[in-house]
């Protein structure tokens, strides 16, 4: 595996740094973007079959016969070349996407500058899907499937052309209704105060119901997709229940909530699902970071779980949020590449602090998201802040 950065030059695609926390308005439309660079499609029209092999017979004074027969034989091969070797096409796979988390606070705090960011590079990149880190409904997640924050936070924020695409979303430790406060909810924020159901449940995010409210929502615990035929295979796993301090929180006993999940589990679950895939790629999606530069020390619970795992398998790529920032990590002889992409909304980290706990490659202390494209064996993914309209950085990863 290798990683590089990548040069800025203008890009058009025609189909498929730092900066304080505060708010920003969204940037005009008058600057240039600098999409990925990825290849343009071609567009393929589906031949007449009988049209084109009726004027081959009146050009030809072959019988019909024989030139059906000759059709029929080189179908029959190319079908033999695919079943001997079903990845030989594998390499022209193509799909873009963009990954935004801790973004779900109505409008407010820098999310609609994001969102109005995204809709102009998803216009130019025309993404895929797109990929939500957690943390989608500050602070406590949603009351019910009719909250009515489920249209602020997300279908009236993101509600451009260009991001009309499915969002599949993992859960993080604020959609598990977190409330640090005692059990009189004495401390919580209007969303929960005085109310008897100030315990929240993150089961509203996994309900069907959303879905019929919005074709885009996609959310589960962990789960898997699967990309060009067996060419990529995403992972995302739900880590809140390996986080210690969850264990003893308020939110731990919400229904649904941290005391009826296992991390064994969900990891041994993970495992065995790496262990099947004979995918080219292996990325894996989750909400905490295993790895970070932004606080005195590493993912503790899960730096020792997590990361021989992924090493193990070839994992190459973990994208995660939590941290309200962006950052990219990667450490020397390491398969895994760390992308922390949390600036969906908030940044909350002035001024600036960095740790340097190993692979600290890049940080951005401002709001934004990343876009990547897969094309073939190369991953290229551009990390976008709102103070301007082209990458902040770039990274290209390569799948051997």
């Amino acid at each position: 595996m290798a990683a590089a950065m990548r040069p800025f030059p203008a890009r058009m695609v025609d189909e498929h740094g730092l900066e304080k926390p505060q708010e920003y308005e969204a940037l005009g439309s008058e600057s240039e973007l600098t999409p990925l660079n990825t290849a343009a499609a071609s567009v393929n029209q589906k031949p007449n079959a009988d049209s084109d092999l009726a004027g081959l017979q009146q050009r030809s004074a072959w019988p019909a016969g024989v030139l059906t027969g000759l059709v029929l034989l080189a179908v029959a091969l190319v079908a033999a070349v695919i079943a001997v070797n079903p990845g030989i096409f594998k390499r022209e796979f193509k799909s873009q996407f963009l990954l935004v988390g801790d973004w779900g606070r109505e409008g407010m705090q820098n999310q609609t500058a994001v969102a109005a960011l995204m809709a102009q590079v998803a216009d130019s990149q025309k993404p895929d899907f797109i990929l939500s880190m957690g943390d989608n409904f500050y602070e406590n997640g949603l009351l019910s499937v009719d909250d009515p924050q489920f249209h602020s936070s997300f279908s009236e924020v993101y509600s451009a052309d260009s991001l009309q695409v499915p969002w599949h979303a993992i859960l993080g430790n604020h959609d598990y209704g977190e409330c640090w406060t005692d059990e009189s909810c004495a401390e919580v924020t209007a969303r929960c105060q005085g109310r008897p159901d100030c315990y929240l449940s993150p089961l509203h995010q996994l309900d069907v119901a959303l879905w019929e409210q919005d074709w885009r929502w996609h959310c589960e615990r962990s789960f898997m997709l699967n990309l060009g035929n067996g060419v990529a295979d995403l992972f995302f796993i739900d880590t809140n229940p390996a986080i210690s301090d969850y264990q003893t929180a308020v939110f731990a006993n919400n229904t649904g909530g941290i005391l009826q999940q296992s991390w064994q589990e969900n990891l041994l679950e993970l495992e065995a699902n790496l262990a099947r895939s004979t995918a080219q790629w292996k990325l894996v999606i989750g909400h905490h970071p295993v790895r970070r530069n932004n606080r005195p020390d590493n993912n503790m619970d899960m730096l020792p779980t997590l990361e021989p795992v992924l090493e193990k398998y070839g994992v190459q790529a973990y994208f995660c949020g939590h941290e309200h920032n962006l950052q990219y990590i990667h450490r020397q002889n390491s398969s895994v590449h760390y992308v922390i992409t949390g600036g969906g909304s908030l940044t909350d980290y002035s001024p600036i602090v960095h740790f340097d706990n190993g692979g600290s490659q890049f940080q951005y202390w401002g709001s934004g998201f990343v876009a990547c494209a897969m094309q073939g064996s190369s991953l290229f993914c551009d990390f976008y802040g709102i103070t301007q309209k082209k990458p902040v950085y770039s990274i290209q990863l390569t799948a051997y």
